[in-house]
């Protein structure tokens, strides 16, 4: 299998990151994020493209600490404003590594229990005869005004 696909699990976030080329660190925003690598938006560089192994540094404040890894760039768009690079993990510490793959089974979790809710609540609105008596979506909370006890428009 080529290393250029990724077939884990992504999560999607934006992230600030800092990549580290030839010694020098450049800011670089983390589009989504697997165990086997990353996408990352930064700002396009004049001239030609550059070296193909990074090294990363990705903070992880929920668990107050920065992952750093060595990546591969397999992947590369270049636009006029921005350019965008795959990179794929080479070689991590195996404590970040476990950290990553953490972070990313409780964020997989989330994403799909979000799913899950947004399902039921779409199989109880398909079940009520109306909109307007179906119950409010599993993302309503007590601050969120109904609609109902909003004063009437009249045109």
């Amino acid at each position: 299998m080529s290393k250029d696909r990724r077939d884990s699990f992504r999560v999607s976030e934006t992230r600030l990151i800092t990549e580290i080329v030839s010694d020098r660190p450049s800011a670089a925003s983390a589009v989504n994020l697997s165990s086997s690598g990353l996408y990352t938006v930064k700002p396009a560089r004049t001239g030609r493209r550059g070296p193909r192994l990074v090294q990363l540094e990705i903070p992880l404040p929920e668990a107050s600490e920065s992952i750093w890894a060595t990546g591969e760039i397999v992947f590369e768009a270049v636009g006029r404003w921005s350019m965008g690079s795959g990179i794929h993990f080479v070689d991590m510490a195996n404590a970040h590594r476990r950290l990553l793959e953490d972070y990313l089974e409780h964020r997989r979790r989330e994403v799909l229990a979000r799913l899950l809710r947004e399902i039921r609540w779409r199989k109880q609105l398909a079940a009520c005869p109306s909109p307007f008596v179906a119950p409010p979506p599993g993302m309503v909370h007590e601050d969120t005004v109904r609609m109902y006890l909003l004063p009437e428009c009249r045109v």
